[in-house]
């Protein structure tokens, strides 16, 4: 049970950030692109929201949860990830293919954003935690050096 409130919350996060995130860019592109900023979010969008925000919290968790992480190394699984989520980019992708509007090449790139913070954190992530890693190994080995 404590899985799946977890993935519902990370999935729930992941949404709000989605919708958010699309309605700050439908704004600029509005200002950019020069039209009046009146636009409605297509249904089809927040499905779209909705499944890759899903995808998004079950790749994590099942790849990224703390029994797996003693068992496996992380980079490789940080690999399968964005490699999935750019999967599931492409499938959005051709989900949209016959919508011909500026709204759902926003959305797009709106997506493909998200994936790409998502994907940005976790390369950060991993960053950080070699580098912690690396500094508690050497105060380990002093400490063992001493005794």
């Amino acid at each position: 049970m404590q899985w799946v409130l977890s993935l519902k919350t990370l999935a729930a996060l992941l949404f709000a950030g989605f919708i958010c995130a699309y309605i700050v860019a439908a704004y600029l592109y509005a200002a950019v692109i020069g039209e009046p900023s009146t636009f409605s979010l297509p249904f089809i969008f927040i499905y779209e929201a909705l499944g890759l925000s899903v995808v998004i919290a079950v790749l994590w968790r099942v790849l990224f949860n703390e029994q797996r992480a003693q068992k496996r190394r992380f980079f490789p699984r940080l690999i399968i990830f964005a490699v999935l989520l750019m999967l599931a980019l492409v499938v959005c992708l051709l989900i949209f293919f016959p919508f011909h509007t500026n709204w759902a090449k926003l959305w797009l790139l709106v997506a493909g954003a998200v994936v790409g913070v998502v994907i940005l954190l976790s390369i950060v992530a991993e960053l950080y935690l070699r580098q912690t890693g690396r500094r508690y190994t050497e105060l380990l080995r002093e400490y063992q050096a001493k005794r």
